[in-house]
């Protein structure tokens, strides 16, 4: 009602000018706003494409702490960022849909990286036959590693189960 009236002092030319300025404004500002959400959830996707995977390769050797042994190491670190968020992910995601895109040639090599490093499994393979790319990891590797995180969660899963019961209470 107050925007009627304030019209209404206007002159002809002139509440042609808001009205015509008005139609564009909401359609303008919503467009805006989508890109906007939209631009952001992709910058935050904690799932990572192959071609934008950061990552380097550490060797750590063996140490001796509070007479705790700790065997030399090869680890991958991923550099992207925020990388707790992403790893944070990957640990909660469910073992199919890592499965699905471990097996998808888009995500294969970044997943497998981001495994590696989440689980802080031993990368001398990497090392072994500098395998820095996706091309130099498919193949004989390729099969390897999935081989390996098959038989990882399969023994994650069951060792979950096993000590599962101890944990539960009986009832009387």
């Amino acid at each position: 009602m107050n925007k009627e009236k304030k019209l209404e002092n206007l002159k002809y030319g002139e509440k042609n000018k808001v009205r015509a300025v008005s139609k564009y404004v909401t359609p303008v500002f919503l467009v805006v706003l989508l890109l906007n959400s939209r631009i952001c959830t992709e910058a935050q996707s904690p799932i990572i494409h192959n071609d934008s995977i950061r990552f380097t390769m550490a060797f750590t050797s063996y140490s001796v702490l509070d007479s705790v042994y700790s065997p030399m190491k090869y680890h991958i670190l991923i550099e992207n960022q925020p990388n707790q968020i992403i790893l944070d992910h990957y640990a909660q995601m469910d073992t199919s849909m890592i499965f699905s895109l471990l097996g998808d040639k888009n995500f294969d090599w970044a997943t497998n990286l981001i495994l590696y490093n989440l689980y802080d499994i031993n990368a001398y393979m990497f090392f072994a036959f500098e395998i820095k790319t996706r091309e130099d990891w498919i193949g004989y590797f390729q099969e390897r590693d999935l081989a390996l995180w098959k038989a990882f969660f399969l023994f994650k899963q069951t060792t979950e189960k096993r000590y599962w019961k101890y944990f539960q209470f009986k009832e009387q």
